[in-house]
């Protein structure tokens, strides 16, 4: 598998290199975003690794580039902006996951290799049961109902209909909502709370299920 790093940094891209060769996983390296676009003209990858802040402008606007001349490839950002406002902004660009620098490179490989093993298909558009989620325009409903949901709760819902029907650790969680914060118990169980109260109202079937120890996962019925 062969991936595109877009990065300005020299010395972290060459790190990472070196440790996802260890992996299997080769990689383009390119630090602006003049120079993606002319690589990619002749290489289709299995998955784009973007940074948030490059000499020639904002990754988004690559992103959104990628989206439309190869919605079908993956795009994680590897980026210092950790404000949820510039998770949102990647993830309306095409994103399917987010990690904010410093980062360990083994966690990087880990999200890394779940994206490509999720069949190199843009999920802008989720379904599950009767839940139907179209995260490019943020419109959310299940059955006949509208759902409207807040930032963080988005961040969370991309998540794990990335990973879906896959358990994704509480750890992981934390570490995409609220990057470099000091997080307590509580807050992390309200945002789930929250989330699948606003997913399952009266009379519906459960769609977001806690395993101790495992994670949460979003899916039709518990294993």
């Amino acid at each position: 598998m062969i991936v595109l790093f877009v990065e300005d940094d020299q010395k972290l891209a060459q790190q990472t290199i070196d440790f996802l060769a260890l992996e299997d996983i080769d990689v383009d390296y390119v630090s602006s975003i003049s120079a993606a676009k002319q690589v990619s003209m002749a290489q289709r990858y299995d998955a784009i690794i973007l940074d948030m802040k490059l000499p020639d402008g904002d990754g988004t606007l690559l992103a959104q580039y990628f989206q439309r001349d190869r919605p079908e490839t993956p795009i994680i950002f590897l980026t210092g902006q950790d404000n949820i406002s510039d998770k949102l902004s990647a993830f309306d660009a095409g994103a399917l996951d987010y990690l904010t620098k410093p980062f360990e490179l083994a966690e990087l490989t880990i999200r890394l290799k779940l994206l490509l093993t999720k069949g190199r298909t843009r999920q802008s558009n989720f379904i599950l049961a009767d839940l139907s989620v179209n995260f490019a325009e943020k419109i959310l409903s299940r059955g006949k109902r509208a759902i409207t949901l807040s930032p963080q709760q988005w961040i969370l819902l991309a998540l794990l209909a990335q990973q879906s029907p896959a358990y994704v650790s509480k750890q992981q969680i934390i570490a995409t909502v609220w990057p470099d914060q000091d997080v307590s118990n509580d807050m992390y169980k309200s945002l789930l709370s929250r989330l699948r109260t606003n997913l399952t109202g009266v009379g519906e079937n459960c769609l977001l299920f806690s395993a101790k120890k495992v994670g949460v996962a979003l899916r039709a019925a518990m294993d």
